[in-house]
């Protein structure tokens, strides 16, 4: 999609921040409000087999008590192998999974809107043939983009009927996680005919291609045969800012193009899943081949030549989390480029973000008829994705996948708050950067900080690992920094302007 609106280890962040801190970069609120299963339309699932109109629904987080009305909203887009939970034989896929509800929930207390949608899923992996099984996913990934774009819209059409969820019509970000990455990269990029009819996705056992929009519907989910597709909210735009992936991959590498949105992905360089840079998709647990995607590593690259994430480059991020970002990005393939965090560890390749409670599967399991052991099975096949969740336990395994959404977080919130030019770094060379001093530094006990040229309205100090350590307001042009009980060594404290922000190093003696 063209551009429309505008040209470890663990890094772990305290979760919390008081309301001096940076709306959209930092947690504002203590809560988050959700009206759960909102209608936002209706349309065709072949889950059953037979196309059925089934109605489609999203839960609405928003922050407590916010009185703002022109807010930016997220779509957030779960994973599920695009089959419904425990179906999938896996234990999450599902808008109310552990990590989506938790991503979703910090967002919204940071200030956005965010609208976690379900959507049509279905499709034969299970199929003898190959030719079943690729045709199947790729109309399975078209629907879920046609229902994102049917969000994108009923959200819109709500700005005309009173605005009730407080968003504004030209901040708006689609993020995906595992197969929702997959439903973000497609809408950030598939957008004319040609690029959905290549040769790798005709049919050669029905000699037809896999998708006809003049059939299923065209990009925006409108149109096609009335049996199959139903139009919702026409009229109304699916202009986006930018996409997130975490994890996930995209269709062909020739559906990205310059001029489209800017992309930041999250990947494990090891996903047995989905492939970093380029391979085949197989079905969990066969042989199956699916079909060839090119992964995070790819796209980034592509986004980079192609000059689609420069929003992200002047001033350059230099925050502990894209610095990690980096070094972890020497002897990849990929080496250097803006807008992705590869995870490199193996046991972490896939979702180690991802939990869940075992009796919640279990009931869950038992209401669709699982026994079980039945659903112990499809815990077993969670860990793949998470191995150390299961060696350390429930509850040390939790806090070790709400560390790995510290580090989402901190790594897609401040490229998210750029592209939405909520704020803007300051560029190191003008009068605004030239005009601010700390001294002393290193620091024995008190430190100033002045700025000639701006207020400073809050600050943030990060440790070297990336945790909040302290913030607060400011509201004037110098303030005095008390590191007590910081220990001592190298931390990172970020000035908040009219302007923008800046960060410099500060040295605890």
């Amino acid at each position: 999609m063209k551009r429309a609106l505008r040209n470890l280890a663990v890094i772990a962040l305290v979760a919390a921040g008081p309301a001096s801190a940076q709306r959209y970069l930092t947690e504002q609120f203590s809560s988050a409000d959700v009206q759960s299963n909102v209608v936002y339309g209706s349309n065709f699932t072949v889950l059953t087999g037979a196309p059925v109109l089934q109605p489609l629904v999203m839960d609405i987080y928003t922050p407590t008590g916010d009185t703002e009305t022109d807010r930016p909203l997220i779509v957030y887009v779960h994973t599920g192998s695009f089959l419904p939970r425990y179906i999938n034989n896996l234990p999450t896929g599902d808008k109310q999974d552990s990590a989506t509800v938790e991503m979703c929930r910090r967002f919204a207390k940071k200030g956005y809107v965010v609208a976690a949608i379900g959507y049509r899923a279905g499709w034969n992996p299970a199929s003898p043939s190959e030719q079943t099984r690729k045709q199947t996913i790729i109309q399975a990934v078209y629907r879920s983009m046609q229902d994102a774009k049917t969000a994108v819209r009923f959200m819109r059409k709500s700005i005309t009927e009173g605005n009730p969820y407080g968003i504004s019509g030209e901040k708006v970000v689609i993020g995906g996680q595992g197969s929702g990455g997959y439903t973000a990269l497609a809408y950030a990029t598939l957008q004319e005919t040609s690029e959905i009819q290549l040769l790798k996705f005709f049919n050669t056992e029905t000699n037809q291609f896999m998708v006809d929009p003049a059939i299923l519907g065209d990009f925006e989910g409108l149109g096609g045969n009335p049996a199959l597709n139903n139009d919702n909210h026409t009229g109304f735009s699916t202009d986006i800012s930018m996409i997130f992936n975490i994890g996930g991959a995209l269709g062909d590498s020739s559906w990205l193009e310059p001029g489209e949105v800017p992309i930041c992905s999250v990947h494990g360089v090891n996903d047995p899943f989905a492939p970093y840079m380029n391979g085949t998709v197989f079905v969990p647990g066969t042989s199956f081949a699916v079909v060839n995607v090119d992964g995070s590593g790819r796209v980034t690259e592509l986004a980079n030549e192609y000059g689609n994430n420069d929003i992200w480059l002047t001033p350059p991020f230099t925050d502990p989390v894209t610095n990690y970002a980096q070094s972890a990005l020497e002897g990849t393939v990929n080496e250097g480029n803006e807008g992705l965090f590869p995870i490199t560890a193996l046991q972490n390749a896939s979702g180690p973000w991802e939990w869940w409670d075992t009796t919640a599967v279990v009931n869950g399991c038992a209401a669709l008829g699982i026994d079980e052991a039945g659903a112990f099975a499809r815990m077993a096949n969670g860990y793949i994705s998470n191995p150390v969740y299961a060696a350390l336990g429930s509850t040390a395994g939790r806090l070790r996948a709400l560390a790995y959404i510290d580090t989402l977080q901190n790594f897609i919130t401040p490229r998210m708050y750029r592209a939405l030019e909520l704020n803007v770094g300051i560029d190191e060379n003008s009068v605004i950067a030239n005009g601010v001093k700390l001294f002393p530094n290193p620091v024995a006990r008190f430190t100033e900080i002045t700025s000639t040229e701006a207020i400073i309205r809050n600050f943030v100090v990060y440790d070297n690992q990336g945790r909040l350590v302290r913030n607060g307001s400011v509201n004037q042009d110098r303030f005095t920094f008390d590191r007590e009980g910081l220990r001592a060594g190298s931390y990172f404290i970020e000035l908040f302007f009219d302007e923008g922000s800046l960060t410099r190093k500060l040295i605890l003696e």
